[in-house]
């Protein structure tokens, strides 16, 4: 069907005024979040996700709240349930020395499943989170990795995110990441300081996605533009984006030019999201990251709650 059938009309709505399952649009995933982030919480369904009053809320706890002190030293198996690649971390983990479990539950869902899209308007009304080291996701995935699934080879686009830590809150960023290290991860990525922590109230949050680029909104006021030129491959390839010659397969959008799903949820910690500081208790080159960053958990869960 000719690309134009669409244009202007309204093709998902969900107001969450239902139960995740009664749409039967949201997928729910189970599974430990690997590469190239590699967030230190593990994706379930529980009661840390919940629909209502018209929101979706992700609360982030500890995986001891859930299975008991000391659990992070243990094993943990979601083979029955698991929605990442059976057979693999994804789906099942056993510490071993530095290397613990993921020590937080938090929650993502997605509509791959069911709605997928390529060019259009998405609109999200959010609260950002409150909390030291916690990252919303409110994204835009390739369906199909059409240029590679590793190191974000085929892309993702942030409708909008605001870090938890009070040195980051006010600060808005939206666009895409089509590599997971610098310096070209957020040569794409676009900022509005706002006035007050955006996780204060509500906000409409908007990303314009064209086959000529990319247009970022926050309650109606554009922020950020994000312009291919000649093709992201130009730019990349002078740093050294390995993925960029593949990119040349497909039109000046590449790799933003293919069927892309809707994602929500909530991670914590990780690589590469934050940059090693003196406040920051764990070192992204470091092999016992996750291990630090739970040892200080004095420091940044009293943040959350």
């Amino acid at each position: 069907m000719p690309g134009f059938v669409c244009k202007g009309q309204l093709l998902f709505e969900d107001n969450f005024n239902a139960n995740l399952e009664k749409g039967k649009v949201w997928s729910t995933e189970i599974m430990f979040p690997e590469a190239p982030d590699y967030p230190f919480n593990v994706y379930l369904n529980d009661r840390n996700l919940r629909v209502r009053g018209g929101v979706l809320k992700i609360r982030p706890v500890t995986l001891e709240s859930k299975y008991g002190e000391d659990y992070v030293t243990q094993s943990l198996d979601l083979t029955a349930r698991c929605t990442g690649d059976l057979g693999t971390n994804q789906c099942t983990r056993e510490s071993s020395g530095a290397h613990i479990l993921p020590p937080i539950i938090t929650a993502k869902i997605n509509t791959k499943n069911r709605f997928n899209f390529k060019y259009g308007r998405v609109e999200v009304r959010a609260k950002m989170p409150v909390g030291d080291w916690l990252i919303p996701i409110i994204q835009l995935e390739p369906r199909d990795y059409a240029y590679g699934s590793k190191n974000y080879a085929s892309g993702i686009m942030r409708v909008a995110y605001a870090k938890g830590n009070a040195e980051y809150y006010k600060k808005l960023l939206g666009g895409s990441i089509m590599c997971d290290t610098e310096p070209y991860r957020s040569a794409h990525l676009k900022e509005k300081i706002g006035h007050d922590h955006w996780a204060n109230d509500f906000h409409n949050y908007s990303l314009e996605w064209r086959p000529d680029g990319i247009s970022l909104f926050v309650d109606g006021e554009k922020y950020g533009e994000v312009n291919p030129g000649s093709g992201f491959y130009e730019d990349a390839k002078t740093k050294n984006v390995t993925a960029a010659p593949l990119w040349l397969r497909g039109t000046t959008m590449a790799p933003l030019d293919q069927m892309f799903y809707i994602s929500l949820g909530l991670n914590v910690g990780g690589l590469h999201e934050f940059p090693d500081s003196p406040t920051k208790p764990w070192n992204d080159r470091s092999n016992k990251a996750m291990l630090d960053f739970w040892r200080a958990k004095e420091q940044w869960l009293p943040t959350w709650y």
